[in-house]
């Protein structure tokens, strides 16, 4: 009995160092954001007061936040200064908040891996560099797909896009407060993205906080080739994971995106497209599989979709999925990052090419 009562005692400390430990980890959190948001208040940002463009080539990556190189954190700013030497000109800053398909709230901006002080100081050393930022934020769901949010109710539904909007307003107010040069109204809402009229209403109030161009990043397929509301957009945003043939062949995936640009005359933009390094990867680029490593398949792809898209006059460029904070990836990773990958090497090669 006695060494019950000893393992007791230890599991009960073991819950108590683990709920310290978690306590100091957010107040060593947030004391870090105040100090980078005073340090930031005295630097100027060097985008500041500057047109926005309609319209600019973005050779991208989304750069997302990796533990333990949290935004804000020194880390990321080092490795977000590798990145203009492989032709990146635009990087997609990527902050959650969090939603559940089983009741209509949104909730948690501001998160601790990519805190509003952490976005503007990655902005402000993006625009230092010659880079442009899209502000991408979106929904994470635990053990779930935003794309799965569903509200049948005409009451739910209504919650819903009221609890999205001072999520929407949050990110506009910051997006024009760092000088993004693209702000995104959202992510692969596929369900909630019929409702024209809710959306036509959030993007009509972003506009009125942010002053630059705006997209929204559509899932590929059903969602982005049904949107009705792209006309109201700067740019028409896909989250590009069309399958390919074995062959690689891009000419259905490009008579599928050509048909939406053609009847809404607006410019294409990847605010996502990526493939994993692993067999068979074109079959299902969106998968993250337990595969066997297969680098070249990875690269092969990226050279397939910029060959197909890249000189075509509507299209606005790509960001590609992902480059991580902390540099991870490398030739034993089988997800999506190209780092470290030959895939990098494609995309040097054409970012590079001077041809955009």
């Amino acid at each position: 009995m006695r060494w019950l009562r000893l393992l007791g005692i230890l599991f009960f400390l073991a819950i108590l160092f683990c709920f310290g430990a978690f306590y100091a980890f957010r107040a060593v959190a947030r004391k870090h954001a105040r100090e980078l948001e005073t340090r930031l208040a005295t630097v100027p940002d060097p985008a500041a007061n500057t047109p926005y463009p309609k319209f600019f080539f973005q050779r991208g990556v989304n750069f997302t936040a990796e533990f333990p190189a949290f935004y804000g954190n020194d880390a990321a700013v080092e490795m977000l200064k590798k990145l203009p030497a492989h032709g990146i000109n635009s990087i997609a800053l990527v902050p959650y908040g969090f939603a559940s398909t089983k009741e209509p709230k949104v909730r948690g901006w501001n998160t601790r891996w990519e805190g509003d002080a952490g976005i503007m100081q990655l902005a402000r050393v993006a625009h230092s560099l010659g880079m442009k930022v899209l502000l991408k934020p979106q929904l994470w769901m635990h053990g779930g797909n935003p794309a799965n949010i569903d509200f049948p109710s005409a009451a739910e539904n209504s919650e819903w896009f009221a609890q999205y909007q001072p999520f929407l307003e949050h990110y506009a107010q910051l997006a024009s407060a760092i000088h993004a040069d693209v702000f995104c109204v959202g992510v692969e809402l596929e369900k909630m993205s019929g409702n024209e009229a809710a959306w036509r209403k959030l993007i009509a109030r972003a506009r009125e906080i942010y002053p630059g161009p705006l997209t929204y990043a559509a899932n590929f397929g059903a969602e982005f080739e049904s949107i009705k509301f792209w006309d109201a957009l700067d740019y028409i945003g896909i989250d590009e994971y069309y399958p390919l043939p074995d062959d690689l062949s891009t000419a259905a995936v490009v008579e599928k995106i050509s048909a939406v640009q053609s009847r809404f005359q607006k410019p294409i933009l990847f605010t996502e497209a990526g493939f994993p390094s692993v067999g068979e990867a074109n079959r299902a680029p969106w998968d993250d599989p337990s595969r066997p490593v297969d680098l070249q398949i990875q690269a092969k792809s990226y050279d397939a979709l910029l060959s197909a898209f890249y000189e075509k006059p509507w299209f606005a460029g790509v960001y590609w999925w992902k480059v991580g904070t902390n540099g991870y990836g490398g030739p034993a990773d089988a997800s999506h990052t190209p780092w470290n990958k030959p895939a990098m090497q494609s995309l040097d090669h054409w970012y590079r090419s001077g041809k955009r």
